[in-house]
C-alpha cells in the first residue's frame, strides 16, 4: 500500500490508524522470537543522573515508511476506537506542495453546517424530551491520500 501510494501519486502517509487487535498482532510479530532485525532501541545519549528506566509490556509505536522523500519517515501507529478488527488506515495529514491549492486544502476535513445543538421537544407527558444534534459531513478532497487494508487475519 505504501509503495503504491508513492509510485502512483507521490504521497506518503504520516500516520497509521489500527484496531487494538492489529496493534497487538504487530507488536507480537515485531517483538516475537526470531525477529531481532526488526527491532530498534532508542536510548538517549544525555546522562541526566537518573537511573535507567525499564518499561514492561512493550508495544510498537512507529512504523518506518521507506517510500517517502528524504530517505523515509517514521509513522506513528495509533489505536482508533471505531475501526473494526482486521482494518488498518494510512492517512497523509499533509499533501505535497504540488497538490496544495484552493481546490484541495486538505486530504479530508469535517465541514460543519451547524455544531452540536439541543432541541427541546413539546411536552406530551410529564417527561421532558430533547435531542442533541450536529449537522456535519466528511469532505474528502484527495482520496489518494488515504489507504486502507482490510480483512487482516488475526494472529
Amino acid at each position: 500500500m505504501l509503495q503504491s501510494m508513492w509510485d502512483n501519486y507521490r504521497v506518503s502517509p504520516t500516520v497509521l490508524y489500527v484496531n487494538s487487535q492489529e496493534l497487538r498482532n504487530i507488536t507480537n510479530k515485531v517483538l516475537g522470537t526470531g525477529t531481532s532485525s526488526l527491532l530498534r532501541y532508542d536510548i538517549s545519549g544525555a546522562s541526566s543522573g537518573m537511573p535507567t528506566q525499564v518499561i514492561a509490556g512493550g508495544t510498537v509505536e512507529f512504523y518506518f515508511n521507506p517510500f517517502a522523500p528524504d530517505g523515509g519517515t517514521k509513522m506513528p501507529i495509533k489505536v482508533h476506537p471505531d475501526l473494526p478488527p482486521g482494518t488498518l488506515i494510512a492517512y497523509a495529514e499533509q499533501l505535497p506542495a504540488w497538490y496544495q491549492s484552493n481546490e484541495v486544502p486538505n486530504v479530508a476535513e469535517v465541514v460543519t453546517r451547524r455544531d452540536y445543538y439541543r432541541m427541546d421537544w413539546p411536552p406530551r407527558t410529564r417527561q421532558r424530551e430533547y435531542g442533541v444534534y450536529a449537522e456535519e459531513v466528511l469532505a474528502v478532497y484527495a482520496t489518494f491520500g488515504l489507504g486502507v487494508i482490510t480483512n487482516i487475519a488475526n494472529g
